[in-house]
Parts: structure tokens; C-alpha cells; sequence
């Protein structure tokens, strides 16, 4: 996850959760190797078939049950009971003969939302007089609010990411005849070299620009046509998601005016980003200033994500989203319009909430920049 061990406060996230399921009549958790187990305790093992779980009772027992393949990492875990099962063995056999031992809870026990059927199914064989929930929203109420050291971790990975596409970019019309995929690795290095995790990058070249979550990498950044780049990765775990557009050539009108009134858009975000709103007031305005400005059949999806340990998480700037805004919460910003074989234009920034505003990550600037 690339989390840097004892940064965090480990058991005051675990506390906090245990509380909430506390209040929700929760037993235990199963967490199985995924970003939340990260989150919770600053460890992690590799996914795979095998049963590999952290649990955690509502009054804070920690306990590791783990295949005897991850023994040795499992052994530096700081929790009171370990239990290992071995490749042929039934793991929820002895899974379930561990927590009646240990007098866990099963009554009520949740899990992370992203566990793979292969294990909910045979857990529900398994436990049948158990009810599961999902921890996500419990882990939602925990994560949404970020911490000054989670807050520094991502203005940092913010700050570099700008960096990169500055070093990168300064190569002007040298870009010309490149490919999006030769263009998305040069980015990508230039972030790894400054210490960024999980590098990568979405580049959209002249009409492929029009497709928001455009995929394929074999376009050719031309003379006279757009470009759009939509990248990012993490430091210290926590994400940084930007987006710019460039021009290469002259922009014709219909390109400068669609892209004034998506920074204009964006600059609206920014502004109705305050504690005590609610994050579909954000979408609300961005989205209406583009509707009056005629492109609202041109802006196809959300004004913005949660964003965190994952890049996209809860809650959104979205229409039907009423959760408040509240100082910690971090989310991007991005409107766009996209006009089908012609091009596309999206600019994304990244908002922090502090106490009475909103603080804007990205220090890449907002206007045209032309080459």
C-alpha cells in the first residue's frame, strides 16, 4: 500500500471502530487483505485463494487466522491470538472452531465489501446462524475524515504529481508525434522518481479526449488537436487525482469557449466547497453553469469522488449525495464537456475541507495553456 509503518495512529482508528460497532450491535469484523485492513492496522498481506484474515471484536480483541504461508509475516502482527491453517485443510472449519475457542461474538459479524465471492459464499455455508453486514459504511464514517498526518501525506503526493506534469510538459511541442502510451509512461516515471507510489495516467489525445474514461494508448499527440491527462498515484498510501487539458496549435473558438466554461465550472466547485454544505450542491452548481451555458448534454458523469487510501471512495459530488461536508473530507472537483469526434476538455483539482474553507491541493494552474 505503500504506508509508511508507525505513521499512522493505528489504535485510535481501531477504537474508533469499535465503537461504531458497538452502536450497531456488531460481534466481530473479518477483514481480509484489502485497503481497509491497511487503514486499520498498517499491515497487509498478498490476495490470493487462501483465507487470510485480521479480526477485531466490538470490545477491541485482536486476533490474526492466516495460512501458514504468511506464518512469518503474520508473527509480527500486535494482536493477542494467531491461529494458522495449512494448504488441505477446511480454513473455515477451523476458523469457525477458533472463534467459538476464543468466545468471539458470531451473532452478528461484518465484512469488507470487497471480498470475493469465493470467500462469502463457503462463509456463509460456514456460519449459517450468523447475519453479515458490509463494513463499508462503517469504515466510510471513519475515513472521510482525514487526519493532519493523512492531510500532509496527500498534499505532498498532490504537490509532486504537479511537479511531474511540469517537468513533463515543459517539452512543449517536442510532445508532437509521441503516443499517448510513450507520453503516459514518461509521466509516470517522472512521478516514480519523486518518491510516488502506484503511478498512472489516463492520455487522451484530440478526439479521444471525448471519451471521459478513454482507455487505450496507441492515439498520436497531433498538431491542432487537444490533449487531455488525467493521472495520479499515492505517497505514503494516500492519492493525488489532477486532470488538464492542452491545446498544441491554434484553438479554434468552439474549443476556447467550451474550455472557459469548464474552468469557469470548476472555479464554482471550488467555491461551494465549504463545511456545512452538501456534496450535491457542489454538482448542482457546477453542473448548472454548464447547462445554461448550453453544454449540459456534453457533461456525462459526477463533478467529483471521495478520495483518500483509494483514489475513488465516499461520499461524491453527485446528484442524490446529502452527506455534509465536514473539515477532513477530501474530494476532487472535475467538470467536463465532451463533444464526440471533436474533443474534450476536463480540468480536476483536489479539495481538502479545513475548519472554514476549502483548500485546493493541486498547484497546477487552471488556464489554456497552448503549445
Amino acid at each position: 500500500m505503500g504506508i509508511r509503518m508507525g505513521k499512522y495512529d493505528w489504535n485510535a482508528r481501531q477504537q474508533r471502530l469499535c465503537g461504531l460497532m458497538q452502536e450497531a450491535g456488531i460481534d466481530c469484523l473479518l477483514q481480509f487483505p484489502a485497503v481497509n485492513m491497511g487503514y486499520l492496522t498498517g499491515r497487509m498481506l498478498m490476495q490470493d485463494e487462501r483465507l487470510n484474515l485480521y479480526l477485531l471484536t466490538a470490545d477491541g480483541k485482536k486476533a490474526a487466522f492466516a495460512n501458514t504461508v504468511y506464518q512469518t509475516e503474520v508473527e509480527e502482527w500486535d494482536v493477542a491470538d494467531k491461529c494458522y491453517w495449512k494448504d488441505g485443510e477446511d480454513p473455515w472449519k477451523i476458523l469457525k472452531g477458533f472463534l467459538a475457542g476464543q468466545g468471539y461474538g458470531q451473532k452478528k459479524m461484518m465484512v469488507d465489501g470487497s471480498m470475493p465471492s469465493r470467500f462469502t459464499f463457503p462463509m456463509m455455508d460456514a456460519f449459517p446462524e450468523t447475519a453479515f453486514v458490509l463494513a463499508d459504511g462503517l469504515y466510510s464514517r471513519l475515513r472521510r475524515r482525514k487526519d493532519e498526518e493523512e492531510y500532509e501525506a496527500m498534499k505532498t503526493s498532490c504537490q509532486l504529481c504537479s511537479e511531474a506534469l511540469e517537468e513533463v510538459m515543459a517539452q512543449g511541442r517536442g510532445l508532437i508525434g509521441m503516443t499517448e502510451g510513450q507520453l503516459r509512461d514518461i509521466l509516470c516515471r517522472a512521478m516514480e522518481k519523486r518518491g510516488i507510489s502506484n503511478a498512472g495516467a489516463l492520455v487522451c489525445a484530440g478526439e479521444n479526449a471525448a471519451i471521459p474514461h478513454y482507455t487505450r494508448s496507441d492515439g498520436k499527440i497531433e498538431d491542432g488537436k487537444c490533449l487531455l491527462v488525467d493521472f495520479g498515484g499515492t505517497f505514503d498510501g494516500y492519492w493525488s487525482d489532477m486532470t488538464r487539458t492542452f491545446y498544441f496549435g491554434a484553438p479554434p473558438e468552439d474549443f476556447r469557449r467550451a474550455y472557459e466554461v469548464v474552468r469557469e465550472a470548476l472555479l464554482l466547485g471550488h467555491k461551494e466547497a465549504y463545511p456545512g454544505n452538501r456534496m450535491e450542491n457542489v454538482d448542482k452548481a457546477v453542473r448548472g453553469l454548464i447547462e445554461r451555458r448550453g453544454y449540459g448534454a456534453y457533461f456525462t458523469h459526477r463533478t467529483g469522488h471521495g478520495i483518500g487510501l483509494e483514489c475513488h471512495e465516499q461520499p461524491c459530488a453527485a446528484q442524490g449525495e446529502m452527506a455534509v461536508m465536514e473539515p477532513g473530507m477530501a474530494f476532487s472537483i472535475e467538470p467536463g464537456i465532451y463533444l464526440p469526434g471533436k474533443f474534450g476538455i476536463r480540468i480536476e483539482d483536489q479539495a481538502f475541507l479545513t475548519e472554514d474553507e476549502v483548500e485546493i491541493l493541486h498547484p497546477f494552474p487552471r488556464e489554456l495553456r497552448v503549445f
